[in-house]
């Protein structure tokens, strides 16, 4: 039971940290990444690569963290002049490029077989680090929350051309929420490559960007406490499953469709009664005084 906790609490804080990183973008800017899995992809892989060529583990960090938000530069270009609609087609098909690279590249990460990662020590080492990279990731989304940058980022998503009347380049903060949101998700990939020791492909489908959706959305949009909550239920949700399948007559691929099945119910429940999420973000209003 101890163990089962202990695991279920490393992917919480995990997959936490992943959707705090998809609700700096969407939740407080408004942008819509339907491939926030990529840089998560980028963090596992680099750890694993950096692994089998023999280099120490900070390094294949070091790798990943200064990739991810390279990548998130070069999606961001040719999007620059598009609509959000567009906006996440592209984020969609550059993670799929780069599944698709990696799952057809033997040579590069094993392909189809994948490639092992060192795992930590112990769990309870696994628990501390990413527990540790959970409350740093939650104080910074807190701080990004409340600071003047946060304010203006919600201008951005509520009005991106009362924001460029103010002077604003809404480019400009887009490229920077992806830069360090993309830093937040590899260093989540790191720590899953790390605590699972084993990185494929199909480790990083779109599935796995609808789960981050899901959570995202059930916790609600735009508060850090919220989507740290909806990961929680989500992931909950997700390892509860293994126990239904030793309970009911029902095979093990069936569970799991099954339990998709639920996280789209779950979505299509929170649009129509609670589009805010379980805990909506608190609205401010700020008196601005003049002369």
């Amino acid at each position: 039971m101890v163990d089962f906790a202990i695991y279920s609490a490393t992917v919480i804080a995990i997959w936490s940290v992943l959707a705090l990183s998809l609700n700096i973008q969407f939740g407080m800017t408004g942008l819509v990444n339907f491939g926030q899995i990529l840089p998560f992809a980028i963090g596992s892989y680099a750890a694993g690569i950096g692994a089998s060529l023999g280099y120490p583990w900070w390094a294949g960090a070091l790798a990943g963290l200064v990739v991810a938000p390279a990548v998130s530069l070069l999606v961001i270009l040719p999007a620059q002049r598009l609509s959000q609609d567009y906006w996440a087609l592209i984020t969609l098909g550059a993670a799929e490029i780069f599944r698709l690279t990696m799952l057809n590249t033997p040579a590069l990460a094993g392909g189809a077989d994948g490639i092992n990662v060192p795992r930590f020590p112990s769990p309870a080492v696994a628990l501390a680090v990413c527990g540790t990279l959970l409350v740093v990731s939650f104080l910074f989304a807190q701080r990004v929350s409340r600071s003047p940058l946060g304010r203006m980022l919600r201008v951005l998503r509520e009005d991106e051309i009362l924001a460029s009347t103010l002077g604003r380049n809404p480019l400009r903060y887009h490229a920077t929420v992806s830069v360090v949101a993309w830093i937040m998700a590899a260093a989540a990939g790191v720590a899953y490559g790390h605590f699972s020791g084993y990185v494929a492909p199909t480790s990083f489908t779109v599935t796995e960007t609808f789960i981050i959706w899901t959570a995202v959305i059930l916790g609600g949009p735009g508060r850090n406490i919220g989507v740290v909550v909806g990961a929680a239920i989500i992931q909950l949700l997700g390892v509860s499953s293994r126990f239904v399948a030793q309970w009911v007559a029902l095979p093990p691929d069936l569970i799991a469709n099954l339990r998709l099945a639920s996280f789209g119910l779950i979505l299509v429940v929170m649009f129509i009664y609670r589009p805010q999420g379980l805990i909506p973000e608190k609205r401010e209003v700020h008196n601005v005084e003049g002369d």
